[in-house]
């Protein structure tokens, strides 16, 4: 019997590991996010560096603004690959909006962000909001969070939930 549980347990692991992808991670807007990580305050990190943080089917963060992301579902995109959808519950200071939004790994301005740079590039995503308009593969409006991100290995989403 303790096999079974043993073995039980091992598989359950393995297919929780095989089912974390690319949307399980945490993306900045700005690489300097990442060089601070571990700082007590995190938000405070994105508010002084103008900068945000997504993880795709937890939230957006950007300075003092919140985004919890609600209804939460995979569908195929444009490119052939899977992309979040999903409902932004967002609160800030003297802010509260509701948005709909996409999180994408594979778009064009992601492979114009990267250019014409040798070697692999790093992980990235992009969002797609209706609220903020229009991506691009530009420098991110720091009042959008609309734009180009790149995993930051060292954070979490519990970096930013309070």
């Amino acid at each position: 019997m303790k096999k079974f549980g043993i073995a039980t347990a091992l598989m359950l692991v393995s297919v929780g590991t095989a089912m974390a992808d690319q949307y399980d991670a945490v993306y900045v807007s700005d690489p300097a996010v990442c060089e601070r990580a571990g700082e007590a305050d995190m938000g405070q990190v994105l508010f002084d560096l103008k900068a945000a943080a997504v993880s795709p089917r937890v939230g957006i963060w950007m300075g003092e603004l919140g985004c919890k992301l609600v209804d939460t579902h995979m569908n195929a995109s444009n490119w052939g690959t899977d992309e979040v959808y999903a409902t932004a519950r967002c609160d800030g200071p003297y802010l509260a909006f509701i948005d709909n939004v996409v999180v994408t790994s594979d778009s064009s301005n992601i492979n114009l962000a990267w250019g014409d740079r040798e070697g692999t590039p790093p992980a990235m995503v992009e969002i797609l909001s209706m609220k903020h308009g229009d991506s691009t593969d530009a420098e991110r409006d720091p009042e959008s969070y609309a734009g180009v991100y790149t995993q930051c290995e060292a954070l979490t989403p519990a970096d930013f939930i309070k």
